[in-house]
């Protein structure tokens, strides 16, 4: 009886299996599936275990594979390029990306992903990561460059591997060392190629569109048109939205810069200063009710002079 209301309540062993297999001969057909955490953790671990199988090549592994792998008309032939694919890997052929809440039951979605595949996830974020690191360099060194000049800003350096590249942060060229440590000068070229047109789509935006700001003649407009809507509507915005935690250029560029201000400011021996160094730091952001945004303030702290 307790068995039997176990089946009702989740799903038996047979259902299971036959989910994993699946979801393992969808990302083998399409190097890309979406699905909940829990099933991409399952699935990327049988996924493993099938292209190791197709790497060994021989007549026992392939019938293990296709016994288990749905339509092996495809899959097979799948597994024999990722086994030319991966020759140089021992493992972690699989990839997890989280993906923010399924609506409806708000379950935790997951991106998994073939590693190496033409449309990698990872390769295209780090793309974006080393063009925007590049533009804040371009807003730090206040310079407003052309058209020519910002095509080959990532390929400044050419004598200089990009994952040795100190101009990016740490982390980023960490990333970077990991998609071309098997993939070589073909991974570095296309990082060089996407961080260069998105870097190129930003100057564009910013160049077009300008910082986000109000749009007072729409706000006007629409007053105009309906004056008994009140105060309380958000004010129309036009421009290039900055999206949730992320930082103007102008504004990233002057996080670690040092200023003197002219603000007395009592020292620890109990003696006043006329002047403080202050160093901006990157700024909190606090939710409030109703959705407004409130930075905290930076208290700035005084240096004895030399």
């Amino acid at each position: 009886m307790k068995r039997l209301a176990f089946r009702k309540l989740g799903r038996s062993s047979s259902h299971r299996n036959h989910l994993l297999r699946n979801l393992v001969t969808s990302l083998l057909t399409h190097e890309r599936i979406v699905t909940t955490v829990a099933k991409a953790k399952e699935a990327s671990r049988m996924a493993d275990k099938m292209i190791t199988l197709g790497k060994r090549g021989t007549p026992t592994a392939l019938s293990s594979a296709q016994s288990y792998l749905f339509n092996p008309a495809i899959t097979l032939p799948r597994l024999n390029e990722m086994a030319k694919r991966y020759a140089d890997r021992a493992g972690g052929y699989t990839r997890v990306h989280l993906m923010g809440h399924r609506k409806g039951d708000n379950a935790p979605r997951a991106v998994l992903e073939l590693v190496d595949n033409p449309t990698d996830v990872k390769l295209d974020m780090t793309a974006r990561t080393m063009a925007r690191e590049a533009y804040i360099l371009l807003h730090k060194a206040h310079k407003n460059i052309g058209w020519e000049a910002l095509q080959s800003l990532i390929q400044a350096q050419a004598s200089i591997p990009i994952e040795q590249d100190t101009r990016f942060h740490d982390l980023t060229r960490r990333n970077i060392a990991k998609l071309i440590r098997f993939r070589g000068d073909e991974a570095r070229k296309e990082l060089s190629t996407k961080a260069a047109q998105y870097l190129e789509r930003m100057w564009a935006e910013n160049t077009l569109e300008g910082p986000r700001r109000p749009d007072t003649e729409r706000w006007d407009a629409m007053e105009l048109a309906r004056p008994s809507r009140g105060r309380t509507l958000t004010r129309p915005m036009k421009g290039n939205r900055v999206y949730a935690g992320e930082l103007l250029p102008e504004v990233a560029a002057k996080v670690g810069e040092e200023t003197e201000v002219a603000k007395p400011i009592r020292r620890r021996d109990r003696s006043m200063a006329p002047t403080r160094i202050v160093r901006t730091q990157k700024p909190s952001v606090v939710r409030l009710a109703k959705g407004v945004f409130a930075k905290r303030n930076v208290r700035g702290v005084a240096r004895p002079s030399s």
